[in-house]
């Protein structure tokens, strides 16, 4: 066998076997998720990238030595190539698998009629990008912290395990009182019909939905909405509150800001924008506001209809990537003194 045939069959049996992995391995997680039907064949490819991207680091490791060596080969321009696939193949395994597993605690302070300190969180999306293990590190973060408030504002889960209860148990390890609204992929938009199975899967833990209600502090109060797109939410019950007492309100999205024209509210607190997932300045803006129509992505706003804070959650949808944009639990310091 001549050295040519030998390279082509070593090719192709590297090119077989890495094929195999790609559909072997997300074959085998496949069956463990509740997706709806029209649903599947992109399913099936988003856990082809998610577990195929673990190739990258052979890729990572084999073209940094190419360049190596063929810089010492003094092959400049090859060198060059095989550098920059280096670069590239570093910077998508940070993106993968270095940023999306961190959780980071981040303390803004914000104005208010109130001295009050919330932990809030969103988008934690347990499914096929982030499993259980995620979540207890979220609950985990939350009990450390000494916060008068702990809300979660919405996207539990993104194509969710059918064992939903085992999924979202962590969530019972929680040691102290969660409010929770639900979000788009939880009421099935998109997304498989949740909202029943959420609420029995954490029937009796710390979770407290309050969509459509509100709950009386001794010094607040606090309101739930439901998600912008299931149009579902008439915040008449709003307006007609007494005004003896600040409000805040929990909303999944920050479009449902449109609905508060009129409330007299001291901050509304949305998620669904992860911030972009992949942070780039001025363009990722850029891209909400001409895509979704979305001016307010993450951070603190001070709006024409009242405060807004929009978190960028914890998990990822569409790719599993985060860079520049690291998932966050935010710690809100609401503060009299502070105007």
């Amino acid at each position: 066998m001549n050295a040519r045939r030998y390279r082509w069959i070593v090719r192709g049996a590297w090119l077989l076997g890495i094929i195999t992995f790609c559909i072997a391995w997300p074959a085998i997680d496949y069956p463990t998720f509740d997706i709806e039907p029209q649903e599947r064949a992109k399913a099936f490819l988003q856990l082809v990238v998610l577990h195929g991207s673990w190739l990258l680091w052979p890729l990572l490791l084999q073209s940094g030595f190419k360049g190596w060596l063929r810089w010492r080969e003094h092959h400049r321009w090859r060198a060059s190539g095989a550098t920059v696939l280096a670069l590239a193949c570093a910077l998508l395994c940070y993106a993968r698998f270095v940023e999306p597993s961190e959780l980071v605690v981040r303390r803004t302070v914000i104005p208010a009629p109130i001295d009050l300190n919330i932990a809030l969180a969103s988008d934690v999306h347990v499914g096929i990008y982030t499993r259980p293990a995620k979540l207890a590190q979220m609950v985990r973060k939350l009990n450390a912290l000494h916060v008068d408030l702990v809300l979660f504002a919405g996207d539990l889960t993104y194509d969710p395990p059918k064992n939903l209860a085992a999924a979202l148990a962590p969530l019972r390890g929680l040691d102290k009182p969660m409010y929770a609204v639900l979000g788009n992929h939880d009421v099935e938009l998109p997304g498989p019909p949740l909202a029943h199975k959420i609420r029995a899967a954490l029937a009796g833990s710390p979770v407290h939905f309050i969509e459509h209600e509100v709950i009386d502090f001794p010094t607040f109060r606090l309101a739930g909405l439901y998600d912008w797109w299931s149009a579902r939410d008439n915040t008449a019950f709003l307006e007609s509150l007494p005004r003896d007492k600040p409000l805040l309100v929990l909303m999944h999205q920050p479009h449902s800001l449109q609905a508060l024209r009129g409330v007299d509210f001291a901050l509304a607190m949305a998620g669904h924008t992860h911030g972009g997932q992949v942070h780039i300045p001025w363009l990722t803006d850029w891209m909400f506001l001409r895509t979704r129509d979305e001016k307010y992505v993450d951070g603190y706003y001070d709006t024409p209809i009242g405060e807004l804070f929009v978190t960028p959650g914890i998990g990822v949808t569409g790719m599993p990537l985060r860079f520049d944009c690291p998932p966050v639990i935010d710690v809100l310091e609401l503060r009299r003194d502070h105007r």
